[in-house]
């Protein structure tokens, strides 16, 4: 299966790269996450492993590994799901090289056009599964100032005290159990970029709790009765309602 390419506006194109055997460029995705997000770059080989399947490796699950391209060389890595059973999208990764941050696309900068791609592809997964919505993207995110900024662009803070899992490096003859013990637990932020077509008023705890466990279970595979995902699932409110949503 060759590479598809996804978007092309003029000098920037977005390859999906999944099962398609594109060595150079998955090395160059691969090559771009590592430097970019160093905290994480023992993640490398897990990731190298299932650029070997499609995307529907897993059923329910719709994977996205994109590479973006500025006049042919690497220029941003954007990794992300569709969970059918939840029926929201998770964005694990989105890296830009600095060289091209400033960039506009489409009248936006380079970051948000790859963001806002996402959505519509999660919104053409949900389709795909044969779902009739979907409710968005969700994003974990690591600082205030990043919050702060995917705020001002359409991405709603969710009240959760998240915590994301960090897993350690690989190691051969490991037990599930001791990779579990051994991970570590970082705060972030938790945020959804909304499908704004479907009209949702308001969150309840039981959706924020579906966005959470779309991450902690059905991604990073922790059990539901692991402490951590209880603590996050406890921290959340009742009700979260957009009051400016209210009165539509």
């Amino acid at each position: 299966m060759a590479p598809q390419l996804i978007r092309s506006e003029g000098n920037v194109k977005i390859w999906s790269l999944l099962g398609s055997g594109d060595t150079e460029r998955i090395e160059s995705l691969l090559s771009l996450y590592a430097e970019l997000f160093p905290q994480y770059a023992h993640y490398v080989p897990r990731m190298r492993r299932r650029s070997e399947w499609g995307e529907e490796h897993r059923a329910g699950h719709l994977v996205h590994y994109w590479l973006l391209e500025v006049d042919g060389q690497p220029a941003a890595v954007r990794t992300f799901r569709y969970v059918q059973e939840r029926r929201v999208g998770l964005a694990h990764a989105l890296a830009v090289k600095p060289a091209y941050r400033t960039m506009n696309v489409c009248g936006q900068r380079l970051s948000m056009y790859l963001v806002r791609a996402c959505l519509e592809q999660i919104i053409a997964d949900s389709k795909r599964l044969g779902d009739e919505f979907t409710f968005g993207m969700v994003n974990e995110v690591e600082s205030p100032d990043l919050m702060d900024h995917y705020k001002n662009n359409g991405i709603l803070e969710l009240p959760i005290a998240y915590m994301e899992p960090v897993f350690p490096a690989e190691q051969p003859l490991r037990t599930r159990a001791e990779e579990l013990a051994l991970i570590r637990f970082a705060p972030m932020f938790l945020g959804i970029l909304p499908d704004h077509t479907q009209g949702i008023p308001f969150y309840t705890r039981e959706m924020i709790a579906d966005f959470a466990l779309a991450f902690l279970v059905d991604h990073y595979g922790l059990p539901l009765e692991h402490r951590q995902v209880q603590s996050v699932l406890n921290s959340i409110p009742t009700l979260f309602r957009r009051v400016e949503w209210i009165s539509q």
